[in-house]
């Protein structure tokens, strides 16, 4: 498909930028991207959901920090399903409502996932640098709260991008959200970006270092708290394993803000660097809930329980 005669290469005198994107944009309407990103997002929204309603239908799993793991799987969810519908096809020239609904569900998608992840991350570091007050301080009422202000902020943030992108359309062009929103967008994705990266940073510097000092304690034989230590242990190994996740995360989605600095600068379409972006953006989805299989025991339980409930109902 040839999107050179858009009209929208001139919208706001970035005629040469825009331009270049439509060579990434044809470039990325192959059959084979299509498949790949189609069955990746089935995919990734398949694992998602699967880790969603095991959380549902297990009491025991129910958690504090495992509910705003579900937040982030839910933000995962939205991403997959995304990645299937605008990133292969770019259909969105067709009608302005669809370039609205691409910049608003692209932008909030990505800041919600960005948000859960410091969500969890302020979780386990209070968790762990504040132990007898964490459960006092994480009630219910808090994690509602919590997510409610994640979600309402990153609706928020997309709003604005849907907005300026229904504003911006034009019949006959494309939806080119990169370009619609960059005076604000680019910005402030790289600001969300590099100001978790360095919040993550503080929060697990200390969460290691009181891992190491826990481990000294041990080494050294040294137990007068030893009731008050089981559950710093339980506490410990959770971090551990989220620490996993949020990682796994922050890697397969710091392609973004590289590749918006670079475009910015630039001004060069990347179209190769464009595409390994969505690729690692569509994989977090994938790579996240394999993960928390792998790595949390007690999903893994509660899934074998319920996989095991439908293949033998009758069994007690």
């Amino acid at each position: 498909m040839n999107y050179s005669n858009s009209s929208d290469l001139f919208y706001n005198g970035t005629a040469n930028k825009i331009a270049n994107v439509l060579q990434a944009v044809n470039y990325e309407t192959s059959l084979v991207y299509q498949v790949v990103f189609v069955l990746s997002g089935l995919v990734g929204l398949s694992l998602n959901m699967c880790f969603i309603l095991v959380f549902m239908a297990t009491s025991s799993l129910r958690t504090v920090m495992n509910q705003f793991l579900v937040s982030l799987a839910l933000a995962d969810s939205l991403n997959s399903v995304i990645a299937m519908i605008f990133l292969p096809f770019p259909t969105e020239e067709k009608a302005a409502w669809l370039c609205g609904l691409k910049g608003f569900t692209s932008c909030s998608t990505m800041v919600a996932q960005v948000m859960s992840i410091l969500v969890v991350t302020v979780d386990r570091f209070i968790s762990i640098v504040f132990p007898f007050n964490y459960h006092t301080w994480a009630t219910q009422r808090w994690v509602n709260l919590t997510i409610s202000a994640t979600w309402l902020y990153a609706f928020s943030v997309g709003a604005v991008a849907g907005i300026q992108s229904l504003q911006a359309w034009h019949p006959g062009g494309i939806c080119l959200i990169t370009q619609i929103v960059a005076g604000w967008y680019n910005m402030v994705f790289i600001i969300h970006y590099v100001g978790l990266f360095i919040i993550m940073a503080f929060a697990y510097g200390k969460i290691g270092s009181i891992i190491l000092h826990h481990r000294r304690q041990i080494a050294a034989a040294v137990a007068p708290e030893q009731a008050a230590s089981e559950d710093l242990k339980i506490q410990l190994k959770v971090t551990k394993d989220v620490f996993v996740v949020v990682c796994t995360s922050m890697f397969c989605l710091g392609l973004i803000p590289i590749h918006l600095m670079l475009y910015h600068v630039t001004n060069l379409p990347l179209p190769k660097m464009r595409l390994v972006r969505n690729f690692f953006m569509l994989s977090n989805c994938i790579f996240d809930p394999i993960i928390y299989f792998l790595r949390f025991k007690d999903f893994q339980s509660a899934f074998k329980s319920i996989v095991g409930r439908i293949v033998n109902p009758h069994q007690n």
